[in-house]
């Protein structure tokens, strides 16, 4: 009873719009997250990162000024200079004796400049002392935003770990976008992706009964350059289901193909930063915008899924990938609590053809493995550990 009066009592500000500060929300969320039910905390989830959005502009605004006025203090910095320098200039002129009427009213002129030129200099001395004071308060609020943000990202991570059980990554649930799959083995697109430049050996996109992929790679490279590993395969760090393997890394970090393949499906229906607990958009229902791919290494074929991304996406369901190939960016979309990019590895025991033929079927990105088991195997494919082959 407790905890309802005190989820109530939270909420109640949001509710008739009442003007907090950032500290005050963050302190509520703080407590919240600890306290909220699992109906509530979809609600609460959403809340903090609609707030962090908010932070995330703040920070950019600030940001924004902040090179301004330093644009502003370079060019004072110049006619400051400049300024001192015909100071300098006219003094020396104006040491010479008065000497006749005439030299003492260029004497008088002169002084009479330099006294404009001084008043002057003083005030853009005192503007660019001024714009040095701001900019000084915008790093603090630079700097605030940022521990802001941090302390948001770690609600998020502990309202996460509360529910993981309740709120898995992807359900079987939802409608595929049957136009984001791959058409069939006719009048397929041309390889490569549109982000990578033309390549020079025969990459062609299969047609009609020849559905093949043009060459395996000889190994996997990362997906994600300089991304950490926030969550591992078949369980998360704190507990609960998992199924793939979860790489963390800003916001549109380029996602490199990690092998040779084939777009089956490609689609991004949601924003990039939509992301909050319980949000089950996108198929597969809670991946928001997602990929699967054919892929070929070492002569063994493949299924990779990518899953959370942003709505940046660089390629289109059947288009042929080259190793490295930029093939999206990385997001925070989906039932997910903040930027990282779910991978997840199937082994397929079937030819290129049978699979589009089987994909064609219902989009399937589980390849009849499910979505409740670790480590379980189809008539098809194995889901397997991302771990163990990249």
């Amino acid at each position: 009873m407790l905890r309802k009066i005190f989820v109530c009592l939270f909420l109640i500000p949001f509710i008739i719009g009442a003007t907090i500060d950032f500290e005050s929300k963050i302190a509520h969320y703080e407590k919240a997250v600890r306290v909220v039910s699992k109906a509530q905390a979809p609600t609460v989830s959403k809340e903090m990162r609609d707030l962090y959005i908010q932070l995330q502009q703040k920070k950019s605004e600030c940001k924004k000024l902040q090179k301004e006025l330093i644009l502003k203090n370079k060019r004072l910095e110049k006619e400051v200079l400049k300024i001192k320098l015909n100071i300098s200039k006219k003094e020396c002129q104006n040491t010479i004796a008065v000497i006749g009427i005439r030299t003492y009213l260029r004497h008088r002129k002169t002084q009479k400049d330099i006294s404009m030129m001084k008043q002057k200099y003083h005030k853009m001395i005192k503007q660019r002392n001024k714009n040095t004071l701001r900019i000084r308060k915008i790093k603090k609020k630079i700097k605030k935003c940022d521990s802001w943000m941090q302390r948001l990202s770690k609600c998020q991570e502990q309202l996460g770990n509360r529910f993981q059980n309740e709120f898995q990554g992807i359900i079987d649930e939802g409608t595929p976008q049957w136009q984001k799959m791959i058409p069939g083995e006719k009048n397929l697109p041309v390889y490569g992706s549109v982000m990578t430049e033309k390549q020079t050996t025969n990459y062609a996109c299969p047609l009609d009964n020849a559905l093949r992929l043009d060459g395996y790679s000889t190994g996997w490279i990362p997906f994600i350059q300089n991304g950490t590993i926030s969550a591992g395969t078949w369980s998360y760090p704190g507990g609960g289901l998992h199924l793939g393997l979860d790489v963390a890394s800003p916001l549109y970090s380029p996602i490199q193909a990690g092998a040779n393949g084939l777009v089956l499906y490609a689609d991004a229906p949601v924003p990039t930063n939509c992301g909050y607990l319980g949000n089950y958009c996108g198929w597969p229902y809670g991946g928001g915008n997602t990929i699967c791919m054919l892929m070929a290494v070492n002569e063994q074929l493949f299924a990779v899924s990518l899953n959370h991304l942003s709505n940046e996406i660089h390629v289109v369901a059947g288009q042929q990938i080259h190793q490295g190939d930029i093939i999206a960016k990385s997001g925070n979309s989906g039932n997910s609590t903040g930027p990282h990019t779910h991978i997840e590895v199937f082994r397929l025991r079937i030819s290129v053809q049978a699979a589009v033929a089987r994909f064609r079927q219902g989009a399937d990105f589980a390849w009849g493995c499910g979505w409740n088991q670790p480590a379980t195997c189809s008539d098809i494919a194995c889901r397997i550990r991302p771990e163990s082959v990249f």
